[in-house]
Parts: structure tokens; C-alpha cells; sequence
């Protein structure tokens, strides 16, 4: 996998902590949000999964993989 590549998913991923962070001060959620950061994350993990060429077990894919879909469908069925 390339450098940018990496750091482009280290940095969506720190940024859906602090996005986290944010959601849990206010009131209530807010489904779009959930949504739109499901996307990302799965838009994410089909670039990441498309740069990955070695053998070796792909951890930043399956992150972006599993947030995406939680976040998605906690958006879509639960919210």
C-alpha cells in the first residue's frame, strides 16, 4: 500500500474518533450523520482493499469495512 494511501485512512479514521466524540455531546443523534460516515468508511475501505497486494492480513481494510457497516446501519435501522 502506498504512503498517501495509509495516511489518508489513519487520518479518516482518527477523524471518526473525533467526529465520535462530538456525536456523544449532543442530545440526540442525528441519522445523516451515521449515514455519511458509513459511506465514507465503506468508500474507504474499497480504495484501501484495492491497494492492498500482499498476502498479509489487511487491518486498516477491515476497520474501514466494519465502521462502515455499523455506522450505516445503526443510521439506517436504528436511528
Amino acid at each position: 500500500m502506498s504512503k498517501p494511501f495509509l495516511y489518508s485512512s489513519i487520518i479518516m479514521i482518527s477523524l471518526t474518533v473525533i467526529w465520535l466524540i462530538y456525536e456523544f455531546q449532543l442530545h440526540h443523534f442525528v441519522k445523516w450523520h451515521f449515514l455519511t460516515v458509513g459511506a465514507i468508511h465503506i468508500i474507504m475501505s474499497i480504495i484501501i482493499n484495492r491497494q492492498f497486494t500482499t498476502k498479509d492480513i489487511n487491518y486498516l481494510g477491515w476497520i474501514h469495512v466494519v465502521s462502515g457497516v455499523v455506522f450505516f446501519a445503526y443510521g439506517h435501522f436504528i436511528l
